[in-house]
C-alpha cells in the first residue's frame, strides 16, 4: 500500500515459498510499526512494544527456518549468514532497552527494520537462492 514504509517486491523472492512468506510477514510487522508511528506518540509507543516483541519472536522462528534450510542444502555461507541473524536480534533488544530509557524512538526502529530487512533479504538471502534447487 502507498502508506507502507516498505512493500514486498518479487525481486526479493528467494524462490522458496516458506522463506518468502516469512519475509513478507517481517515486512508486515515493520509496516504496522510505521503506521502506529503516524498516529501519535501513544499509538507509536504501543506499536513499538508490539513490533519489538513480534520482531524478536517471529525473527527467531524465521531465522531457525532459514538456518535449517541452509544446513540442509549445505550452504557455504551459513556461519556468516547466521551471524547476521544474531546481530539483528542483538540490535532489536538494544533498541528496546534504549526506548525504555527514552533514547530511541519508534520511528528509528521502523527505519532500522526497513533497512535491515531490505538489505538482508535483497543481498544476504538472495545468495541462498541458487542453492535452493537442491531441495
Amino acid at each position: 500500500m502507498a502508506e507502507d514504509l516498505v512493500s514486498w517486491n518479487d525481486s526479493y523472492s528467494v524462490g522458496y515459498e516458506i522463506i518468502d512468506n516469512q519475509h513478507k510477514h517481517l515486512i508486515e510487522i515493520t509496516n504496522e510499526l510505521f503506521l502506529g508511528c503516524k498516529k501519535g506518540k501513544t499509538a507509536a509507543d504501543v506499536a513499538f512494544l508490539k513490533a519489538v516483541r513480534q520482531a524478536v519472536e517471529y525473527a527467531k522462528i524465521h531465522f531457525r527456518t532459514e538456518e535449517n534450510v541452509m544446513q540442509q542444502i549445505g550452504y557455504p555461507g551459513f556461519h556468516e549468514h547466521k551471524g547476521e541473524h544474531e546481530v539483528y536480534l542483538t540490535e532489536i533488544l538494544h533498541d528496546l532497552r534504549e526506548f525504555e530509557k527514552g533514547k530511541v524512538s519508534p520511528f528509528e526502529l521502523a527505519r532500522f527494520l526497513k533497512a535491515w530487512i531490505l538489505k538482508h533479504i535483497a543481498e544476504t538471502d538472495k545468495k541462498i537462492a541458487p542453492y535452493l534447487v537442491k531441495i
